[in-house]
């Protein structure tokens, strides 16, 4: 009996390791930068807002409501007109981000102003990793570190 368990447990330790290995071989669609950039880039062309506002990290997600996300791009397409393809650029590392340049190419002229209207636009998407996957920074954001010490909590602004 004792045999047995051993057996057992000996099989069960390699079919979790084989699993661990091919898991960390296997990466998820959105454990890559350029595919998360890709996939927000033709949400927004699509004007499926639910699917990109997911793609948004979680400090944007909880400082901007659905609606606000929404009235943003929809205000971006009066303003600019709507994009119908993108190009990426250029992908390249600053610090914990990774910047994503690509232009955009526009179909239709603005309503209100033609005054600023380019066929192509040049923009930049930094995205942040967090949580075992890449999201795209929406918004510009404070984030307070604060640190126990003796002499009490120290506080430190990181703007991003």
């Amino acid at each position: 009996m004792l045999g047995s368990l051993k057996g057992r447990d000996y099989v069960m330790r390699k079919v979790i390791l084989i699993f661990s290995l091919l898991s960390c071989a296997y990466t998820p669609p959105y454990n890559d930068a350029e595919s998360v950039a890709e996939e927000y880039l033709r949400a927004i062309e699509r004007e499926d807002f639910k699917k990109a506002y997911l793609l948004i990290d979680g400090v944007s997600r909880r400082a901007t409501r659905f609606e606000e996300f929404e009235k943003y791009w929809n205000d971006f397409f009066n303003r600019y007109g709507k994009p119908y393809k993108h190009t990426i650029i250029d992908i390249s590392r600053d610090g914990k981000y990774v910047v994503v340049e690509y232009s955009w190419s526009f179909q239709r002229l603005p309503e209100n102003d033609t005054s600023i209207f380019l066929d192509s636009r040049g923009y930049r998407l930094r995205l942040v990793y967090e949580f075992r996957r890449w999201a795209v920074k929406f918004r510009k954001y404070t984030i307070i570190k604060e640190t126990p010490t003796p002499y009490g909590i120290e506080r430190e602004i990181i703007k991003e």
